[in-house]
């Protein structure tokens, strides 16, 4: 998973516990995820944060693809391991597979 936060709020390795934000609303995703601005998810999330990037280093034509909001934030974008009540969200294949995608994103 992709979040964006502000500058420094994470560092890797850290361990976060993620709740319900609320409602988004639908012009801040990009269009093939605007289904999803009143989706709710139940059970208790974590997540270990992988990488830090600053946000500016995502291409934003390259990471359009890899991330749901219309716009890249500022602060940094954080790569998330996510865990819910099942354990890991991804496989380990399925997760590396993205985290690659997203390091490819990113500009030198």
């Amino acid at each position: 998973m992709v979040a964006f936060v502000p500058r420094h709020r994470v560092s890797e390795g850290d361990e976060v516990a993620l709740h319900p934000s609320g409602p988004r609303p639908a012009s801040e995703l990009q269009a093939a995820y605007s289904r999803w601005a009143d989706t709710s998810v139940g059970g208790e999330w974590s997540a270990v944060v992988t990488a830090v990037h600053p946000a500016a280093m995502l291409d934003p034509v390259a990471g359009a693809a890899r991330h749901i909001l219309a716009e890249i934030p500022d602060g940094d974008m954080v790569v998330l391991r996510v865990y819910g009540p099942e354990g890991a969200v991804l496989s380990d294949v399925a997760f590396e597979a993205r985290v690659g995608s997203l390091e490819g994103a990113l500009r030198g």
